[in-house]
């Protein structure tokens, strides 16, 4: 029996509860306070994250369920100040208040009820838009685009947003090409009796076929003529479409080749990859939300939706890879206490658009002995960490860059960031920081600097992570940071003031980077092999034996 999907909104009939940190407006609107956006819903709309609306003038937030569970070492989230060697059962929920690049250039057509359209003009034939600083965004009515089965189905909104970087440039053979971000997912395969399914452009290769949808009545007579009855007259006129290396004199073997090129499915037609190269962008981008299939054809290929809906419109599709498991409260503490737990954590998502259903949880934590952590982006506001406060101890937030424009990329403003870090150690919480270091991005002295001086003109004592860049986190242009500039940026953390500096990502190869010490008598006092404590003499007093001076922390 085929899976029904279910919708987002149908499994927020279940899954929600009214809120907390929300003000309720006039006109039915509400404001929320979760996390630094502070948006502004009216009646029926969502907020930024996707998983906080207004219904009825009151705002509903995601509560009873985890979209990811796991029990990990607490020097993983990381804490390296925070009960050393003990483990955290760390639970996430859905939706997220920053965003990456989804998307595709604004002349990049998109096959509609009204005709091939660019993706430029459907934004600009809406009648109503929005403004946010993660992105504008255009309600285009009635516009209706072909999915899959073949359908249209009403485009929900357009969505457009400023983008600096590569461009994947994928170039089939006989049709145009397409040009997205990394990121954007296209239906392909690279064996044609395997169904497509949605492939990052970073990971295409010319092994791979892109997909048409068998069921969409094609409206170009040469294109029809190509996929239907393949004949090379029809494509030796359009050099830019001919296979690479085309040449031959026998008409016979010259449609031979092309035969060969296309495939033939029950559901598609399979259009091979001729190259793949990457350009640099800055400008305008673009994307669609497509209504109940969430995907579209993008110069008659099939791709994905916009990404939102992967953790918050069919949260049961297959292609969504995330399925909420409603829980409650006791049963994940039963979890902790049986799997050796000692603290509690919110991570994977943001937690703070989550943290009614965080504070539901940390409660009867707290009450059974545990002591509870947020893994954040930073994005905070005063309302939602006064919330928190009674019940978390440790906070780390991610510091991805002092540069505005990298961070406005993400769908956030530096100065939100820096507030927000500020916000956490004037309560108290305790406090680690983290810097993904990535080549090209945020390793240059400067800004490596910048971060160092603004923890320790905040506390010397505040614990700095800068970590290694792999390529396989969700960026695979720049290089994978080298041990000599992971080096540079511990010391530079040192130089700045800092008193205890760490090295991740690159176990074995940082030295005393992966080491606490004593910054008085220099004693060695928790080493550390990856996540592995190999000794460790502050459990129970937080002092140094050698020299008694107090290490701050959480050590008992």
């Amino acid at each position: 029996m085929a899976t029904q999907t279910i919708a987002l909104g149908e499994i927020l009939d279940r899954l929600t509860v009214e809120g907390e940190l929300y003000e309720k407006l006039d006109n039915d609107a509400v404001r929320c306070y979760a996390c630094g956006h502070r948006c502004l819903i009216k009646a029926g709309r969502e907020g930024i994250c996707r998983v906080r609306y207004n219904q009825g003038g009151k705002l509903y937030v995601p509560h009873g369920y985890v979209g990811a569970l796991q029990i990990d070492p607490t020097e993983k989230k990381p804490f390296f100040h925070v009960l050393p060697g003990s483990n955290t059962l760390t639970f996430g929920m859905l939706g997220c208040d920053l965003h990456c690049s989804y998307c595709f250039t604004g002349d990049t057509f998109v096959v509609t009820d009204r005709g091939p359209l660019a993706l430029s003009d459907a934004f600009n034939l809406a009648s109503r838009f929005e403004r946010t600083h993660v992105a504008e965004i255009a309600y285009p009515g009635d516009l209706r685009a072909v999915a899959a089965s073949g359908t249209l189905r009403r485009v929900r909104a357009v969505f457009k947003h400023t983008y600096r970087g590569q461009l994947a440039v994928i170039r089939p053979y006989y049709l145009s090409e397409l040009r997205c971000t990394p990121d954007h997912r296209v239906y392909a395969t690279d064996d044609v009796v395997r169904a497509p399914e949605p492939i990052q452009a970073q990971k295409l290769t010319e092994r791979h076929y892109l997909a048409i949808p068998r069921r969409y009545i094609l409206s170009s007579p040469h294109l029809a003529q190509l996929l239907t009855a393949p004949s090379y007259d029809s494509w030796l006129g359009q050099p830019d479409y001919a296979p690479a290396g085309a040449t031959g004199s026998l008409v016979a073997e010259k449609t031979m080749k092309l035969t060969a090129q296309i495939a033939v499915t029950d559901d598609y037609y399979l259009v091979p990859i001729r190259a793949i190269s990457w350009v640099e962008h800055a400008g305008d981008v673009y994307n669609l939300e497509v209504e109940d299939e969430h995907n579209y054809l993008a110069g008659f290929f099939l791709v994905s939706n916009c990404q939102n809906w992967q953790t918050s419109q069919t949260l049961r599709d297959k292609n969504a890879g995330v399925t909420p498991q409603p829980v409650t409260p006791e049963e994940l503490v039963q979890l902790g206490q049986r799997y050796g737990a000692q603290l509690f954590g919110s991570s994977y998502n943001e937690p703070l658009i989550t943290s009614e259903w965080a504070v539901a949880v940390f409660k009867q934590a707290q009450a059974a002995g545990f002591r509870c952590l947020y893994i954040s982006n930073g994005n905070a506001t005063p309302e939602v960490l006064d919330y928190i406060r009674p019940y978390v101890v440790g906070y780390k937030i991610d510091l991805k860059s002092m540069n505005d424009k990298n961070y406005r990329k993400l769908g956030a403003e530096l100065n939100r960031i820096l507030d927000g870090i500020k916000l956490v150690h004037e309560r108290g919480f305790w406090l680690e920081i983290v810097t993904l270091t990535i080549p090209g991005f945020n390793d240059s002295n400067a800004e490596l600097w910048d971060a160092a001086r603004f923890i320790a003109a905040l506390s010397p004592d505040i614990p700095w992570h800068v970590t290694a860049f792999h390529q396989d986190y969700k960026m695979t242009d720049p290089d994978n940071t080298d041990v000599q500039t992971l080096l540079r940026a511990a010391e530079i953390g040192q130089e700045a003031g800092l008193r205890y500096v760490y090295a991740g990502n690159l176990p074995g190869q940082v030295g005393s980077y992966e080491n606490t010490y004593c910054p008085n008598c220099h004693e060695l006092l928790i080493a550390r092999g990856g996540y592995r404590i190999l000794k460790n003499v502050l459990s129970g007093s937080g002092l140094c034996p050698k020299c008694g001076a107090t290490i701050p922390g959480i050590w008992s």
